[in-house]
């Protein structure tokens, strides 16, 4: 009983210190090193297509927060002519795919449905590079060019997949904005139309915020981490 006693004091000593030195790092700001092995975005090149990889819907059947800031890359990519058409590639456990909430939200970002392309059949990032090989509307095949458009930290494992597929001319880019001067469809370049609007200036940058977004980050690295561990082992990539 002493034994199992100590052992029981060591481990929730050593949960403690541990936890007390997550909150620092995560409330100073400190960085969290794995995410710059996980971030491989790239510029993006002339290519057949730009693939736009669904990153879930919430329960409204509207992207998630990763979708947006997906599809604005894509849509800001096919403004600037990288891709004759923007390809919205994923399925998802909703009775509406990931791909078709993603193409009407590109709609309302300044993309005109002709310009869409669909691939609804993956369900996980394994899935897409052999999805899109196997349609035959899209005539996608392991030369093509393609733009790979997910999140910073999903772009490793995406990467990975497709090199595993054997496509040989790709980029994932993770971040685009367009270098057109319009805003309408640029939105960073948006001003208000009220006159007398003036902005307030207020961030949010205090000791919690910062603990909520940052530990968010964190585990989200160490998910894609472990993702990419178990695609290892099972041979994915």
């Amino acid at each position: 009983m002493k034994k199992v006693k100590k052992i029981i004091v060591v481990y929730l000593v050593a949960s403690g210190v541990a936890f007390n030195i997550f909150l620092i790092w995560m409330a100073a700001g400190l960085p969290i090193l794995i995410d710059r092995w996980l971030v491989k975005t790239e510029r993006p090149v002339q290519a057949d297509y730009i693939v736009c990889l669904s990153g879930g819907v919430t329960g409204d059947n509207l992207p998630s927060e990763a979708g947006w800031r997906r599809i604005y890359t894509a849509c800001q990519l096919y403004l600037d002519g990288y891709g004759k058409k923007i390809v919205f590639a994923g399925g998802g456990a909703s009775d509406v795919s990931e791909a078709e909430v993603y193409a009407e939200a590109a709609m309302w970002l300044g993309c005109a449905e002709q310009s869409f392309a669909f691939e609804p059949g993956a369900g996980s990032t394994a899935d897409h590079p052999l999805s899109l090989l196997g349609s035959n509307e899209l005539g996608i095949s392991k030369e093509s060019a393609l733009n790979i458009v997910t999140s910073p930290l999903h772009s490793r494992r995406t990467a990975l997949c497709f090199k595993k597929a054997g496509f040989q001319n790709f980029r994932v880019v993770a971040n685009y904005v367009s270098r057109k001067q319009d805003p309408a469809l640029v939105r960073q370049l948006r001003t208000s139309r009220f006159e007398f609007y003036q902005p307030s200036g207020k961030t949010y940058d205090d000791v919690l915020m910062r603990l909520r977004t940052r530990s968010g980050y964190f585990f989200e690295a160490l998910r894609e981490a472990a993702a990419i561990g178990l695609y290892w082992i099972n041979g994915k990539i």
